[in-house]
């Protein structure tokens, strides 16, 4: 019966540490989303795992790694984090340099704990986000957002963090 007791508590411990090493790796960059792949190539792979997906092609050029479009795929109802999420997906010359997972407030604190953790104290705080801008990441709270960005995009987003 005492190697029973012991063998089913090892088991449940085994299980609740894996399940923590899971939800840890769930709030990192899902590798589906990979940076230079084009609109054609994400829509695809992401069709599968999301409830919907709906291309906005051409939209004003915002991105300074956009010289010819900028373009955008949102996501309804991709697993992240635990959640079904919308996911915004922002391609500059139909490359993938920006990805936007929308979450809720009072997530917010758990993303910055949890990036704290793995890359340090942040880059930049502002009123509207939190950036770990060496590990192309920030938590955003103006909308309710975990930002991942293409390393091309890291050298502008300090300029422009550091120019206001």
């Amino acid at each position: 019966m005492m190697n029973k007791t012991i063998f089913l508590s090892t088991i449940f411990i085994a299980l609740l540490l894996s399940s923590c090493a899971i939800q840890r790796k769930a709030i990192e960059k899902p590798p589906i989303f990979e940076f230079g792949s084009s609109m054609t190539e994400m829509q695809r792979r992401i069709a599968a795992l999301s409830d919907s997906v709906t291309l906005r092609v051409n939209e004003p050029i915002q991105l300074p790694t956009a010289k010819k479009s900028q373009s955008q795929i949102d996501v309804h109802g991709f697993m992240y984090a635990g959640k079904k999420r919308e996911v915004e997906l922002i391609f500059a010359d139909d490359a993938l340099d920006i990805v936007w997972i929308l979450t809720e407030a009072e997530e917010e604190q758990n993303f910055i704990d949890y990036f704290k953790s793995k890359y340090g104290e942040p880059t930049h705080v502002t009123e509207e986000a939190t950036f770990f801008l060496n590990d192309a990441t920030a938590v955003r709270n103006k909308p309710h957002e975990v930002l991942f960005i293409s390393n091309r995009l890291i050298e502008p987003y300090k300029q422009f963090l550091e120019s206001e």
